[in-house]
């Protein structure tokens, strides 16, 4: 018969062999098919296999339908089946005899259809264990050995010489190895061979797979059996945790031993003794159910994980616990969980810190670092403080406080090689690089700081060090260079005086490079960050000419194109300005910079030589008026501030290198560290008049735009009198120009001034009048000279006598008997030029009355003509004609009908007309007068053209 029994232990049967016995059995796990195999007769007879479908009921037997039977023939004596094997899709059975015989049939058996046996293997030994994986491989296990047979190949192949007892043989569920125990250990057996295997020592009469658990029976044994894997406590699978359901005090006389082996954890799991032996093990419903010889049945049941987890951490087995979580899915936190309280079980009871903090290190990413560092550091475990550290920085996970600590670690320690391979990796940054570059400077490690700002781009950083720790003037100069025109104006702001005052030559030609547009742009980093330019105030500091910028230097995307015949700057130089004040301590370099700038950026005078254009520039051809201007404005402005500032350092006395004594200068060379460069007396005369000339040129230069009241304040504080008299000269201000000489007391330059300026500015006359007046030695020394400009203004008529008479006379110096003679000449001219007008006045009344008698005629009598000839066409006149008052006749045919007046006398007469309409216009026009009047010299001469020429217009005012 075949029991049915489910869950709620209700029994089914049926017979399913009439007069025999059921000898194997197996349920189809994918399909509701049962396989058995019997015995239709007591005594021994030929094996029958029968497939019953347990979804159909044959009512009539009130049993499964039995679908197929199929008898297993050779042609042997018949023997009966030792095991068996079948595929789940029902296209294979393998039978095992117990003569050696393996049969395999072959077909759909699930159907009634033709199939086919086959003997594949024949042995005297009996064949103890067939199982088929699911690549169709036939396992055949024997007392001997143990085969393989590929059920699409030929003949079997030996895997092992070596087989075991009836029932010790299985097919894992997960992996599909061959699992085979024999008396040494456990074997775990593959297509290609022997695997793994687990040594647990001791008899075994037959093993069950229930999941990833191997389960053992053994029979009594007079030795305990070990199992070398794991010596650590097993675990009870039942409900109450009983290691042996049957009672201690009971005979042992048929003990027998199970035990579940956890084969992915590598443990024990459970082990009991059964008093009265076991009739058979078998695995349904989650649970594994054995049934005594007493004929009770035992369930086991597995414990959850959480209740596993507890109990190894009870017993400190964290190894198996993890391994337990990991079999489990369990998810990287809940693991990190168990990997922390392994390393605390490792720090506080065991002191173990090396094995504690390889588990800390397990729980990265999970828990927090303060918790770990926190430990090691009150313990003063630096070393393993570091390897965690390490790898929290190699994943990623690393913040600036952690960089920091790992890096104290290292110069604590001293361990430079760790320091260099930390710092000095070819992998991605796995740290907090600002950080990093702070802590090495700090503890003195400057070449790792160095590397590091070097090799991440960090300009700031890395010129920070070099200039300010390391001082490696050289090299920080160099990298500034190479960092392109944005960089290295922004920078050159920040160290410029520093470099200046120890690399005079080298940085002055690099601002100078910087700010002509010869600092060519290197290849853009992505990296890089833009920051406006700072603006500091210019040299002098008591010249105001320093105002913001507002022309910064653009950045470009790709590097200048060089042509052989010119060079045009890929960037639009900085403003000079910013960088005067670096020069505080270097005037002379700083006329260097200044000289060279102006000449390579505006020609030599100002006036530009090559076209400075940023690439934004360029593709904006239809820019604003407005912002051209601008920048023609801010141009115009740099150029001013260069010229005001090489003026001033040309003027100046304090500029120039001081003198000392040739020892003194010994070993010394210009633009070494230092204030100025010296010089010896000669040098610094030969220097002095090298600079007036260059002022003086510089003043001359038309083309140049300085600032021209300031250039006239420096030259006075320089006392340069060349350039005064130009300045002088050039603001048409003569007066001071004869001033300034007087104030000399140069009577030579004074003439020379005199005749030089005096045509142009007449007030000159009376100045040098009274200077040459001014004291008796001065009178003494230039009497010949003071005739000679009395005799110039006489014959140019420059000054009335009154205006020589009161300019000689206010120091009560000069006397009547020098000027006799030029008074003589002008009392005698003026009494000419009276009698002169006297007459013409006479003149000018005599024609008057003529007029005022002409026009009393006209009114009064009549006129008689008598001409007679025609003014038009000079022919004899005859009549018709016509006579005009003004006694011109004409033929009647000679004039137009339009005629009212006489033709020869119509222009004039119009002429006139029109000046007096002109004239009564301009009688209102009061601003005219007023214009005329200001801009005049001499007003009463204005005034008097007025009266004589507009007396109607004035008449018109009067009225």
């Amino acid at each position: 018969h075949v029991y049915i029994i489910d869950r709620n232990f209700n029994v089914q049967q049926f017979l399913a062999y009439d007069g025999g016995r059921v000898t194997h059995m197996k349920q189809i796990k994918q399909r509701n098919i049962l396989v058995t195999i019997g015995e239709d007769e007591p005594v021994a007879s030929t094996p029958i296999i029968k497939i019953w479908d347990l979804d159909k009921q044959d009512k009539s037997k009130g049993a499964p339908t039995c679908s197929r039977i199929i008898k297993v023939e050779h042609n042997k004596k018949p023997f009966p089946v030792s095991t068996f094997a079948v595929l789940e899709n029902m296209s294979q059975i393998a039978i095992g005899l117990a003569n050696g015989i393996v049969i395999l049939i072959r077909g759909d058996l699930s159907r009634d259809r033709y199939i086919k046996q086959k003997i594949i293997h024949e042995d005297e030994e009996p064949v103890t264990g067939r199982e088929e994986n699911r690549n169709t491989i036939l396992f055949i296990v024997t007392t001997n050995k143990v085969m393989t047979y590929n059920t699409t190949g030929r003949s079997p192949s030996i895997i092992d010489e070596q087989g075991c007892g009836l029932g010790c043989a299985i097919m894992s569920d997960t992996t599909h190895d061959m699992v085979i125990a024999k008396d040494e250990a456990i074997y775990f057996y593959t297509p290609d061979g022997r695997g793994p295997c687990f040594v647990y020592e001791g008899t075994k009469t037959s093993v069950i797979w229930f999941k990833f658990y191997l389960i053992i029976v053994s029979p009594p044994a007079s030795q305990p059996t070990r199992l070398t894997v794991s010596t650590r406590p097993a675990l009870s699978l039942g409900a109450n945790n009983t290691t042996s359901p049957a009672t201690p005090k009971s005979p042992t006389y048929e003990l027998t031993k199970v035990t579940i082996f956890d084969t992915v954890n590598k443990f024990i799991a459970y082990v009991g003794n059964f008093s009265q032996g076991v009739r058979t093990i078998t695995c349904e419903w989650g649970a594994v159910y054995i049934l005594g010889m007493d004929g009770k049945l035992y369930r086991l049941e597995e414990k959850d994980t959480p209740t596993k987890l507890e109990l190894l951490f009870k017993k400190n087995l964290y190894q198996l616990a993890i391994n337990l979580a990991h079999s489990q899915k369990y998810d990287d936190a809940s693991i990190s969980e168990i990997f922390k309280k392994y390393g605390d079980h490792l720090y506080n009871s065991k002191a173990d810190y090396d094995a504690a903090m390889a588990q800390y290190i397990r729980t990265i990413g999970q828990l927090e670092p303060s918790y770990v560092i926190r430990k090691f550091l009150d313990a003063q475990r630096i070393h393993n403080l570091v390897n965690y550290l390490q790898e929290l920085h190699a994943h990623g996970l690393a913040n600036a406080d952690h960089t920091t600590l790992l890096i104290n670690c290292y110069t604590k320690l001293k361990d430079v090689a760790r320091l260099d391979q930390f710092i000095k990796t070819d992998n991605e940054l796995t740290f907090d690089l600002e950080t990093a570059i702070k802590v090495c400077r700090q503890a003195g490690y400057y070449e790792h700081a160095v590397y590091l700002a070097k090799k991440f781009e960090e300009h700031d950083l890395y010129l920070k060090i070099q200039i300010e720790d390391v001082q490696d003037y050289e090299n920080a100069l160099e990298y500034i260079r190479k960092l392109g025109p944005f960089e290295a104006d922004r920078n050159l702001q920040k160290y410029g005086k520093v470099l200046l005052n120890h690399l005079a030559q080298p940085t002055t030609k690099l601002l100078i490079d910087l700010c002509t547009g010869n600092l060519f742009v290197q290849p853009p980093n992505d990296a890089e960050t833009s920051s406006p330019t700072v603006v500091v105030p210019s040299y002098p500091q008591f010249l105001q000419f320093a105002v913001p910028t507002e022309a910064p230097i653009l950045r470009v995307a790709s590097p200048p194109r060089l042509s052989k015949e010119k060079t045009v700057p890929a960037y639009k130089p900085p403003s000079v300005r910013i960088f005067m004040s670096l020069f505080v301590d270097q005037p002379n370099y700083l006329i260097q910079f200044l000289e060279q700038v102006s000449e390579k950026r505006w020609g030599e005078f100002g006036v530009s030589r090559r076209s400075v254009e940023s690439f934004e520039n360029k593709d904006d051809d239809e820019g604003s008026h407005s912002s051209k201007e601008g920048q023609d404005n801010i141009e115009a402005e740099e150029k001013k501030a260069v010229w005001n500032t090489l003026l001033e350092l040309y003027l100046s006395e304090a500029y120039l290198p001081p003198v000392v004594n040739m020892k003194d200068t010994k070993g010394r060379k210009n633009g070494a560290p230092g204030s100025f460069s010296v010089a010896t007396e000669t040098e610094r005369v030969k220097e002095r008049l090298v600079r007036k000339d260059k002022a003086l040129k510089l003043l001359k230069e038309e083309e140049i735009q300085y600032d021209t009241n300031q250039a006239l304040v420096l030259c006075h504080l320089a006392q340069f009198d060349e350039g005064i008299v130009y300045l002088y000269e050039k603001l048409r201000m003569y007066e001071d120009i004869l001033r300034f000489y007087m104030a000399k007391d140069n009577t030579e330059k004074v003439i020379q001034a005199l005749k030089k300026y005096g045509p142009h500015d007449q007030s000159l006359y009376p100045l040098t009048l009274t200077y040459f007046s001014s004291s008796p030695t001065t009178l003494a020394s230039s009497t010949s000279e003071l005739l000679q400009i009395l005799d110039y203004i006489d014959s140019h008529n420059l000054l009335p006598p009154l205006q020589v008479v009161q300019a000689l006379s206010r120091n009560s110096v000069a006397t009547l008997e020098m000027v006799k003679g030029y008074m003589g000449r002008r009392i005698e001219g003026e009494r000419k030029e009276c009698e002169a007008d006297r007459k013409l006045i006479a003149s000018y009344r005599e024609e008057t009355e003529k007029r005022r008698k002409e026009i009393e005629e006209l009114k009064t009598s009549a006129r008689i003509f008598q001409v007679i000839k025609c003014t038009g066409c000079n022919s004899s006149l005859d009549l018709p004609a016509v006579h005009f008052l003004c006694r011109h006749s004409y033929h009647q045919r000679c004039l137009i009908d339009s005629d009212r007046e006489c033709p020869q006398c119509a222009i004039q007469h119009r002429m006139i007309q029109e000046v007096r309409r002109t004239q009564e216009a301009n009688a209102d026009k009061h601003e005219l007068f007023f214009e005329q009047l200001e801009e005049s010299e001499d007003g009463f001469s204005v005034i008097a053209d007025y009266f004589s020429k507009n007396t109607m217009a004035f008449a018109k005012l009067i009225d």
